[in-house]
Order: structure tokens, then C-alpha cells, then sequence
């Protein structure tokens, strides 16, 4: 996550991940216009900082700056921390109200650098029904230092707590006009949200003392049900948003006669956002000094489009996008030039996701951190995705009502340009099923499907129905089939490579984490007759399980997935992958994070248990200190090369590289007695 310090905006920020570091999250900074590292400052550079919040468990939005004031969540204890970087000298301090059982995100320093607001959820009393609310935390001045150097407790001002949850809260520059959207439960924030807006009302001291005038602007009860993110307030206090009421995330604003205005000419069948799992997503900026203008970025046939929207005129200067196919993170900028610039993360088939600064006027992206394009070193290893469109079907399945349907995949050939498969043979195929189960595939360079690719091994990431990117049709396809639909899916992909002559149809393999290991273990149990081998991270086997012992951002996520929990019980054991291992066939690999609290570890265990019992060939390792994902480089590559291990063992061939062997439970073969 990126951030241009808009009282000093030719400072650029940014978190970097340090898998050698155990996964910290480091805040670095430096000028936008440097492409060096002449002006880079390590912000947290102590290895006790871990810029990353808990909140929702998925984090994100974890800190914020302005005038050179950063405040931040620090993972360890979840407190909010204080650094005056105009002080070169200067150490993080603990500010509000040092309580490890609170967690902060979606910070925004006021203006008067005397306040930040953002969003509070409090653990006190309870994990599953932790209140959310919008806080205001006073910044004291430097002077205000205790006997032990420490800033004195402040207590939290609430400012709105009339929700499940709340996110994003906005200030306008122009007056304390704030902005922010909230849901509850059973929705997740991609079902329906509601936007509000309100006036800060300023105590003496400066510091918020009440939210008045709360009005809804959109997403009102009783209202069509939208999903509503990022509100914008531009140079002139106009409120900028996105919504999908046309059934797409298009981009919208806040009229001065009060009434909502589209801001294209007419709404595109395209998504100019993506779900909200995490704080402090960027996709829409109003851009300072051009009046009505925003920074948008949406993809159209397979194609991404990156421009500046007039809202007044709904025209679209396109900004070209060179090679890339997923951005992110925008903030607007100067250079020391004075020339005005976009700040943001972008990456394509050749390129990792990077920081980069746009120069608008010129046209012109430059980097600033990570691998630039392949060099030539690379050439005739890597593998690029190739969209494909393919044949399914919608439920009820087996039934004569069920109509045919596409669904999309990202299929990726093997390519090692030192090595040529035999003759006569196909490669396998290992299909991915992304996790959320409500998130997309993306064809940004990834390194673990280069992985694959490059030792022969094909892949198809898949975006099943119930992905988003395609509207909220598509991802309503899911509901209340997931199990089923993304099953169908999955296999038909892998199918449909089979049957076009790509891949080995003998050798279809799976892997999906968290949902989308669910997925692979249900197509494992379901289908047994489509692949040979599959491999869940940190997956979900029980969905009961799930539904009584998950978060609180999830805890009703399955009302829509699946049914609400009890009265669909039935349901619940019959699409779960665990309950059905009569008739699982295929050996299968687990590994799990011990600290995952969003997929329980007892999820694989039960599973590896039930496996083991039947006599099937199966793996299990559990990673000590990794929660849900895994973020220690050791572990990243123990995790991939675990996987090659397995399959080679099940599939029949030997890996090109020297890995350690993985105990496999019910194995005949000599090497795992």
C-alpha cells in the first residue's frame, strides 16, 4: 500500500514485505521524482516494528501520513504508534489508548495534524462479536511526555458505532466534512454497504467531540441493494465514490443539489474495483488542481484501461498502460519539478507488482522498487497467461433447468527454453482455485506459477463463477452454491484443456488455499473421476465447522455461500469435503499455518485423520508462527517444494530439483516406511 503525504507531496510511502524477516512489513518512504535510493529513509527499521494490522484479520490500512506525522498499527501488540519523520532522530510512541485488546485500521490524519480518525474494533469482551466503531485518537505534541517517556493515555473518541462494521473514512479538504461507508451482518461489504457523510464537530482543544448531521448518501435500507467503496472528496469538497448499482463497479459523485450523479456518460459492463478484503484500497483519486477530475482504472475484453474521468463532461483521457494488467494503490503527487504525478502499484505478465510514479503530463511511468521488467536473462523461461473462455454449466446441476454458461481461466503452457518435454507426451495440468472464494485470478507475474510452468508443468488459474471482475451477476453465482459452481467450474477448465489437446488428461492435478482449498478438496470428493492429486493450503474441509468457529468479518459469510447456519445444516455436511470421504479417491497434501484464525488448523487435521483411516496416500505439515498464508521465506519455499515432492511421488516423475522428502502417510514405496 502506497501514500503521497499530501501536505508535502513530492513524499512518497510505502510497505514493503520481508519474507527473510519472518514476513514483517516494513514503512519506507522517499521522494517521488528519486529513482535511487539517495533519499530512501527506513522508517521502521527496528525489528520490533511490524507495520500490519489485525483488524477484520485480513488488515490493510495500516497507517497513514500527513505533514510528515505517520501513525501507524504495529502487529505485536496491535497498538497505534507516532513518528514525526520531519525528525531524522525520532522513534516510534504509543498514542490513544495503549489497550493490546483494541485494533486500529483505515487511519486518515486530519488536516490540523491534532487528530487521526479511524476504524476501532474492540476485543475486550469478545473475538466473534467484536464492536467496530469510527474513532477519533488525539495526537499530542511532542512536549507531552510522561516520567517514562512515554505519551500519556488518551482515551478514544467514538465518533459512529451504529454498525456491524464500518470503512474508509474520508475528511474534506475543505471544511470537517466526513465520509465513510458501514454494513452489517450477514452482508459482506461486496453484497451491500451504506454510504454516509456527517460534520466533525470540534471540541476547544481541536479534538472531535460528536459526528452531526448523519445522513445517508447511498445504499439506504429499503433502497436497491448496493456495494459501495472508496469515498473521494476532490479539491472542491465534491464526494466521489464507487458503486455497482448498475451491477458493475462504476464510478459515481455527490451532486451539489444533494442527488447522486453518474460520472460516466452511461455505466460500463466492467468493474473499476474489486472486493474489499483488506483496508486502503485505491482504484479511484481525484486528481488536485483538475477541477471534476478523478484517476480511474477498470479492464474491458481482457484489456486494462487506466485514464483520468471528467465526471462533468464523461470524457476519458487514457493514460497508456504500458504491459501491465493489474494497478492499484493511487495517490497523486508532485515531482520537484513542479510536474504532477500518479503514484502507484502496477504490474503485468512480465512484471511483478511495483511501485512506480506516472508522470501524467509526459505520458510516462518510471520504478521505484522491485524486479524490473524480465531481462533478457529470463527470456524463453517464463510462461505468459493466456485467457481462455470456456463451456459450463449453472445449477441445478443433472437437472434439465441447467443452462449452458462461460467461464474464464488464465491458462499458462510449460516453458523452459533449456528443456522440451518428450515427444509423445502431454503435460500435466495443475489447476488453481483461487481462495475468497469472492476475489479474482489475476495475470500479474507470479513467481510460485512460474514455479510450475518452468519445470513442465502447466497451469490454468481459474476465475469460476462467484470471481469478481465480471460484475455482480457473475459473483451472485456463487450464492448459495459454493461447492458446487466453483466445482463445476474448476473441472470443466481442466477439462476443456484435456479435451483440446494442451494437457495430460491422466495427470489433472488441483491446489487452492483457505476457500479455494475448500474448493480443491471438494473437487477431490466430488469428482473424483477429473484429477489425480490435489493440495490445500490452509483449506476448509468442515464447512460447520467453519460457520460456528470462524472471525467475525466471516462469521456470516456462509449465510450466503451456503444457507443460514442451522436450519441448512443439512446442507452444510453434505457439500463438506470431510463427510464425504467415501468417496475420495485422490491423495491430497495439507499444509497449515498453527496460528490461522480465520481457517482453524483442525480444519486439515480432521481431514489428514480421515485420509489416513482409509487407507489413501496423504501429507500433512504444519508451519509453527504462520497464520493464514504463509509470510517466512523458509517457509514459502519448503510449502512449494512440498507440493513438487508430493505430486511427483503420485504422478509418476522426477523432479529436477533436490528436495527433501515429505513423509507421506499410507505410501507403500521404501522411502516412506
Amino acid at each position: 500500500m502506497a501514500r503521497v503525504d499530501q501536505a508535502n507531496p513530492t513524499r512518497v510511502y510505502w510497505i514493503e514485505s520481508r519474507p527473510q524477516e519472518g514476513g514483517r512489513l516494513v514503512l519506507l518512504s522517499k521522494d517521488v521524482d528519486d529513482y535511487s535510493e539517495r533519499t530512501l529513509r527506513e522508517l521502521t527499521a527496528d525489528s520490533k516494528w511490524n507495520v500490519r494490522t489485525a483488524v477484520h484479520e485480513y488488515g490493510g490500512g495500516a497507517y497513514a501520513v500527513y505533514g510528515g506525522l505517520v501513525v501507524f498499527s504495529n502487529w505485536s501488540d496491535q497498538g497505534v504508534y507516532l513518528v514525526d519523520t520531519n525528525k531524522h532522530d525520532a522513534v516510534p510512541m504509543r498514542i490513544g489508548e495503549q489497550n493490546d485488546k483494541l485494533r486500529y485500521a483505515s487511519f486518515v490524519v486530519h488536516p490540523s495534524k491534532k487528530f487521526v480518525v479511524c476504524v476501532r474494533e474492540d476485543h475486550r469482551e469478545s473475538d466473534i462479536q467484536a464492536p467496530a466503531a469510527l474513532v477519533a485518537i488525539p495526537i499530542p505534541s511532542g512536549s507531552i511526555i510522561n516520567e517514562k517517556d512515554e505519551y500519556p493515555l488518551a482515551k478514544d473518541v467514538v465518533l459512529f458505532d451504529k454498525t456491524d462494521f464500518v470503512s474508509s473514512p474520508a475528511i474534506s479538504p475543505m471544511n470537517n466534512e466526513l465520509s465513510f461507508y458501514a454494513w452489517n451482518h450477514p452482508d459482506m461489504n461486496w453484497d451491500a454497504t451504506t454510504l454516509y457523510c456527517a460534520t466533525v464537530t470540534l471540541g476547544g482543544d481541536g479534538i472531535p467531540s460528536v459526528l452531526e448531521h448523519l445522513r445517508v448518501v447511498a445504499g439506504a435500507p429499503g433502497e436497491p441493494r448496493e456495494s459501495i467503496y472508496q469515498p473521494r472528496f476532490d479539491d472542491d469538497g465534491i464526494l466521489h465514490f464507487i458503486s455497482d448499482r448498475s451491477g458493475f463497479w462504476n464510478p459515481y459523485y455527490l451532486g451539489a443539489d444533494g442527488e447522486i450523479q453518474q460520472s460516466l456518460e452511461s455505466p460500463l459492463s466492467a468493474d473499476f474495483a474489486g472486493p474489499e478484503w483488506t483496508f486502503g484500497e485505491s482504484t479511484l483519486q481525484p486528481v488536485p488542481g483538475l477541477k471534476f477530475s478523478v484517476v480511474i482504472s477498470y479492464t474491458q475484453n481482457g484489456v486494462l484501461k487506466l485514464g483520468i474521468l471528467n465526471v462533468a463532461t464523461h470524457a476519458i483521457e487514457d493514460l497508456p498502460a504500458p504491459g501491465w494488467s493489474g494497478v492499484g494503490s493511487f495517490q497523486l503527487g508532485y515531482s520537484h519539478s513542479g510536474e504532477q504525478v500518479l503514484v502507484l502499484i502496477a504490474g503485468g505478465p512480465t512484471e511483478h507488482m511495483s511501485l512506480f510514479t506516472y508522470y501524467i503530463n509526459g505520458l510516462s511511468a518510471k520504478q521505484h522498487t522491485g524486479s524490473k521488467v524480465v531481462s533478457d536473462a529470463y527470456s524463453g523461461f517464463l510462461s505468459e497467461p493466456q485467457e481462455v473462455v470456456f463451456s459450463t454449466k449453472l445449477p441445478p446441476f443433472g437437472s434439465s433447468e441447467s443452462k449452458d454458461a462461460n467461464a474464464y481461466a488464465y491458462y499458462y503452457p510449460p516453458t523452459n527454453k533449456d528443456y522440451q518435454g518428450p515427444d509423445n507426451e502431454l503435460p500435466p495440468l495443475l489447476v488453481l482455485s483461487h481462495g475468497g472464494p469472492t476475489s479474482a485470478a489475476s495475470s500479474v507475474l507470479q513467481s510460485k506459477i512460474q514455479y510450475w510452468t518452468s519445470r513442465g508443468i502447466a497451469v490454468a488459474d481459474v476465475n469460476y463463477g462467484g470471481s469478481t471482475g465480471y460484475g455482480r451477476e457473475y459473483r451472485e453465482r456463487l450464492y448459495p452454491h459454493f461447492g458446487e459452481v466453483d466445482v463445476q467450474d474448476c473441472c470443466a477448465a481442466a477439462l476443456y484443456l484435456a479435451d483440446s489437446g494442451l494437457v495430460d488428461r491422466k495427470r489433472l492435478s488441483i491446489m487452492g488455499g483457505s476457500a479455494g482449498g475448500f474448493t480443491t478438496l471438494a473437487c477431490l470428493a466430488f469428482r473424483p473421476e477429473v484429477f489425480a492429486v490435489g493440495a490445500s493450503l490452509y483449506g476448509i474441509s468442515d464447512l460447520e465447522v467453519l460457520a460456528k468457529e470462524t472471525h467475525k468479518f466471516e462469521a456470516e459469510y456462509p449465510v450466503h455461500l451456503v444457507g443460514p447456519y442451522p436450519e441448512a445444516r443439512a446442507e452444510y455436511i453434505r457439500r463438506s469435503p470431510l463427510y464425504s470421504v467415501d468417496t475420495l479417491a485422490c491423495p491430497a497434501i495439507f499444509l497449515q499455518g498453527l496460528e490461522d484464525k480465520v481457517v482453524p488448523p483442525n480444519q486439515a487435521t480432521l481431514m489428514v485423520n480421515a485420509l489416513k483411516e482409509k487407507g489413501i496416500r496423504v501429507a500433512h505439515i504444519e508451519f509453527e508462527g504462520e497464520q493464514h498464508g504463509f509470510r517466512k521465506s523458509e517457509n514459502i519455499v519448503r510449502a512449494l517444494e512440498a507440493q513438487l515432492y508430493f505430486f511427483s511421488q503420485i504422478l509418476g516423475f522426477e523432479t529436477a530439483d533436490q528436495i527433501d522428502p515429505v513423509p507421506i502417510f499410507n505410501d507403500p514405496s521404501a522411502a516412506n516406511q
